[in-house]
């Protein structure tokens, strides 16, 4: 009877324990809310240890932790991207990564890109959460699939849950420990992602203009974030922590990215700075100074003892430069080694050591002692070799004039007069390259607030044609092209992260507050665009922000910073039939861009300056109109 109660109880407690951790993630041994790599490790130490082990060791739900646990250890799903988009979809690139896997990412604004992560199931082979939505008020451990944490506050951090049009808090450091305020700021930034099954519903496309996953075949879920002046990312860095759930329970490793926003052009890529290190170190590590110590110590007996010692201590802190030079000390150990050159030309370690050389001394000799003539043929090698010109440290000189004669490319006054003739010629095919083959803007106009087209003044001044309205805003800037002489079709973006969008808008006096900051066109950050005068569009930072400023105000039916298609698309001018369409039959595409108060032309003419890149960068001819406000 006894050992029925037992039995019971004991049935009892494993049914309790088992409903406790319903609550706990699988895998989560460590209870901090997340799996690292060190989960399985930390594991075995509870297995095989008398301590209380968290809820989540118990991977089998058996009500014990035990080998069979280790058996049971999950394989979340894996992460096969996280990374940053432009709005119409493209990859970022990088500007490197950090010491510990962070990708970082540059960009100008703190707003107007993707966040886009991409999963596929793990080794368990469950498939992929879905939820980005799962809260309560009152349970730290509702939580959804797709979590995301920020270690520094979006847009106004205010911490309501969810509201789309506030802020999101951060948490910092960057933990998925199960408190409520952490709960919350999850369920606050993952319920702004939409989610993606298959590849024509991804944000993301390919350099073709195709749509789908990053990753193509090896993603199967797509989260991604439009980022609006709503969850603005501060200037600065900010890391982004992801961790996906699967339909088992199990959590991925966890994820990390740096956006970085700043003014400017980009900062130099980082990512390949380690790899000079990596090189140098296996080129002065292996310095074939041991092979060339022992060829040497078969040969000349005298040079045994020296050589050994100095090219050792020379080879070592830098392979190529040190050994020119510091052998050049033991002198007298050099002038035996000057007398068994016969035999130490053929031995092999000697045209390993010195390939440059051999080129400069035209004597088979001078490979294995290239380096010692450099300083010691003044003093020993007088009375020996009567061609080397006696006492001439310039011994190297008349070679050198040689090896100049053949090879152009040396420091000596050639060159000089080389670099000089390239300048001279470098104008000549500047104009050339300048001529703009890209896109031919077919119509450049104003259209009202009701989507109509506004006819100009009549009036021209210098080619462009003026518009005139009563008030500075409340109309809309309407730009159209079609392919140039590059035959290719004028590119989309508005807004690029980097470099300059393949719509280019200035103006020649300030709109609005002429903020110089980039696309402040969202509540409660509104300002306005600096000038650009005399106009230019010349690769400069300033210009390039200043197009970016006032080509993100260029969007789509959707919000999106991209142009329009004539046919098959959204135009947005009003055409007599009632439909929507392009103002000129010869369009292709369409730029719609609406002057807000913030934006507000000043009183007086303000010259606009317009051109398009094609989808190979090619920039066409520039178009230009005056608005005058009156």
């Amino acid at each position: 009877m006894m050992g029925v109660v037992q039995r019971f109880l004991s049935g009892l407690a494993a049914i309790v324990f088992a409903s406790v951790s319903l609550g706990q993630t699988i895998g989560d041994v460590d209870c901090d809310g997340s799996i690292s790599d060190d989960e399985r490790r930390l594991l075995v130490d509870r297995v095989y240890s008398a301590d209380q082990a968290c809820e989540g060791a118990d991977i089998n739900r058996d009500g014990a932790v035990s080998a069979a646990d280790l058996i049971a250890f999950p394989h979340g799903p894996h992460l096969t991207f996280l990374g940053v988009t432009s709005p119409d979809g493209r990859v970022a690139p990088p500007l490197g990564r950090l010491p510990g896997g962070e990708v970082v990412y540059f960009l100008n604004s703190g707003l107007g890109f993707n966040i886009v992560v991409e999963a596929a199931p793990g080794p368990n082979g469950s498939p992929v959460g879905l939820s980005v939505f799962d809260h309560d008020p009152d349970d730290s451990r509702r939580r959804p699939d797709f979590q995301l944490l920020v270690n520094r506050t979006l847009g106004d951090g205010e911490p309501v849950v969810c509201d789309t049009t506030r802020g999101v808090p951060a948490v910092d450091p960057e933990v998925f420990d199960y408190t409520q305020e952490i709960s919350n700021s999850i369920n606050d930034l993952a319920c702004r992602f939409s989610v993606a099954t298959t590849p024509s519903s991804t944000c993301t496309q390919d350099e073709f203009g195709q749509t789908g996953f990053v990753r193509g075949f090896r993603s199967r879920v797509q989260f991604c974030l439009a980022v609006d002046g709503f969850i603005r990312f501060p200037d600065g860095d900010t890391t982004v922590t992801v961790q996906v759930r699967d339909a088992a329970g199990a959590l991925s490793p966890v994820g990390r990215l740096i956006v970085r926003v700043g003014s400017g052009p980009p900062p130099p890529t980082f990512t390949p700075s380690p790899t000079p290190t990596d090189t140098e170190v296996p080129t002065a590590t292996p310095t074939r100074t041991p092979t060339f110590t022992r060829t040497l110590t078969r040969t000349p007996t005298n040079t045994h003892t020296i050589t050994p010692t100095r090219t050792a201590t020379s080879r070592q802190p830098t392979p190529t430069r040190t050994n020119t030079r510091r052998p050049a000390t033991p002198t007298p150990t050099r002038t035996p080694t000057r007398t068994h050159t016969p035999e130490d030309t053929p031995g092999p370690g000697t045209p390993s050591n010195t390939p440059t050389r051999t080129r400069t001394d035209t004597p088979t000799r001078t490979p294995s002692n290239t380096r010692t003539p450099t300083h010691t043929p003044t003093r020993t090698r007088t009375p020996r070799p009567a061609t080397s010109t006696p006492t001439e440290t310039p011994t190297r000189t008349p070679t050198l004039t040689r090896t100049f004669t053949r090879t152009p490319t040396p420091t000596v006054a050639e060159p000089t007069a080389t670099f000089t003739r390239t300048r001279t010629e470098t104008p000549t095919p500047t104009p050339t390259s300048s001529v703009p083959i890209g896109p031919e803007i077919t119509h450049l106009g104003l259209a009202t607030a009701a989507d109509l087209l506004i006819e100009p003044s009549g009036e021209v001044i210098d080619g462009a044609p003026v518009y005139v309205r009563p008030f500075g805003s409340g109309f809309t800037i309407v730009v159209e092209g079609m392919s140039g002489v590059s035959f290719r079709q004028p590119a989309l973006n508005t807004f690029k992260l980097i470099g300059a969008p393949d719509l280019q808008v200035q103006v020649t006096r300030p709109l609005g507050n002429g903020s110089a900051e980039v696309c402040d066109d969202t509540p409660p950050v509104l300002g306005g665009v600096p000038a650009v005068n005399p106009p230019s569009f010349a690769d400069d930072p300033d210009i390039t922000d200043a197009a970016n400023d006032l080509g993100c105000r260029f969007v789509d039916g959707q919000g999106a910073t991209v142009g329009r298609r004539c046919a098959g698309g959204s135009p947005c001018l009003l055409m007599p039939d009632g439909g929507f369409g392009c103002a000129s039959d010869d369009s292709t595409v369409q730029f719609c861009g609406l002057v807000s108060q913030n934006l507000a032309f000043p009183e007086g003419d303000t010259l606009v300056s317009v051109r398009l890149l094609d989808v190979l960068g090619n920039p066409g001819p520039p178009a230009q109109m005056i608005i005058r406000i009156e």
